[in-house]
């Protein structure tokens, strides 16, 4: 028998995030999390995403085991910007059957409707600034940092269920280390004729530039139809985490007469180091993670953009050949660019000119309530 109840208390937490566990017991491309920063993610506490957003836990039962979960969230922010209450739905996990994934989307669709939310859309854990999309093309490979991944029959279970297709968001694929020789010859030119420069992340001013970051990536993601801008505290906490791991020669800052006006930022993919961790830093987990460390190759280009009114001066293509140059030099054989909104034709048609691959989709999904 299912059961499906909301979370109350520390017991339930911990098998919310355990119930992935049971999931991907067999699946090789699954990358677990780190289990302290699951639950650091989801405290209301130590999450600065709450302090504008409100959330409901249900976890799936089979007698006493895990085997399924979901998180309705309503974000007050995604409200005042859009000017329309919608919930979304993440963190879903659910073995391969209707009736469970049913009772969780019941749950949460049930609490998004008690909100007055007109629609839920997702997944988002917790929103479009952290995970994002239901994998549905792609299955061959793990997820990079900071990238959704999920069984192939999930999409069955969304869709008959009646959630339709909203948006989808893009990955692509560079493993070409020979950067085209045309890129050589016109970037010089590409930079004199846009009047634009190009600088490395300075680690000595840290947050000063998590500041300036913050700033240009809020002006140039309104862009995409499910960004909510991020408060201070949001990037603060996204500058922590990602201080951990960032090489500032993979970082750049784009300036008109000395002022940032585009931002990229690539990262070393960590989910290979944090793959044979399964989630647990001790007792050997971090043993674990450091000797895998060295066996990264792969990077992701988390973000790019340029703000309204120095698009189109070839500061994006820029960012790519730089980008592509450095990480060649340090080793890298590859990079996934992710994501990109489908409907963001100016950086997918950049990418395909580099020559990149569109090899993953993850798609964004919408039910109306009856809010």
């Amino acid at each position: 028998m299912i059961t499906i109840r909301p979370v109350m208390n520390e017991n339930d937490l911990g098998d919310f995030v355990r119930a992935p566990y049971h999931i991907y017991k067999y699946d090789e491309n699954w990358v677990a999390p780190l289990r302290k920063d699951d639950f650091n993610k989801l405290d209301r506490k130590k999450n600065p995403f709450f302090e504008h957003a409100e959330a409901e836990l249900f976890v799936a039962r089979k007698g006493r085991n895990a085997v399924g979960r979901i998180a309705a969230i309503l974000d007050r922010n995604f409200e005042e910007y859009h000017g329309e209450k919608v919930a979304y739905w993440g963190w879903f996990e659910c073995e391969n059957d209707r009736a469970m994934s049913n009772a969780l989307f019941d749950s949460a669709v049930e609490w998004a409707e008690k909100q007055g939310a007109t629609r839920i859309i997702g997944p988002l854990s917790p929103s479009a600034n952290d995970v994002a999309g239901l994998l549905v093309d792609g299955f061959g490979s793990p997820p990079v940092l900071m990238m959704a991944y999920n069984p192939p029959h999930y999409a069955d279970l969304v869709e008959r269920y009646g959630h339709k297709k909203w948006k989808d968001l893009y990955a692509w694929l560079l493993d070409d280390p020979d950067i085209p020789e045309r890129l050589e010859k016109i970037i010089p030119r590409v930079e004199a004729r846009g009047r634009f420069t190009i600088r490395n992340l300075n680690m000595k001013d840290w947050d000063n530039e998590v500041a300036r970051a913050r700033i240009i990536y809020n002006e140039f993601e309104q862009v995409n139809s499910i960004y909510t801008p991020m408060t201070p505290a949001e990037f603060q906490q996204l500058g922590k985490d990602l201080k951990l791991i960032v090489d500032p020669d993979l970082v750049f800052f784009a300036e008109v007469d000395g002022e940032p006006i585009g931002l990229s930022i690539t990262v070393p993919d960590f989910n290979v180091a944090l793959k044979p961790a399964r989630g647990r830093l001790f007792p050997i987990g971090l043993f674990k993670i450091l000797k895998a460390k060295k066996n990264i190759t792969r990077a992701r280009v988390i973000t790019m953009g340029v703000i309204e009114g120095f698009r189109n001066r070839g500061i994006a293509l820029a960012f790519y050949y730089k980008t592509y140059k450095t990480g060649v030099t340090k080793g890298f054989t590859s990079a996934e660019l992710s994501w990109v909104d489908e409907d963001n034709h100016a950086m997918n048609n950049t990418a395909a000119k580099l020559g990149a691959k569109r090899y993953k989709t993850y798609r964004i999904y919408e039910y109306k309530l009856r809010g």
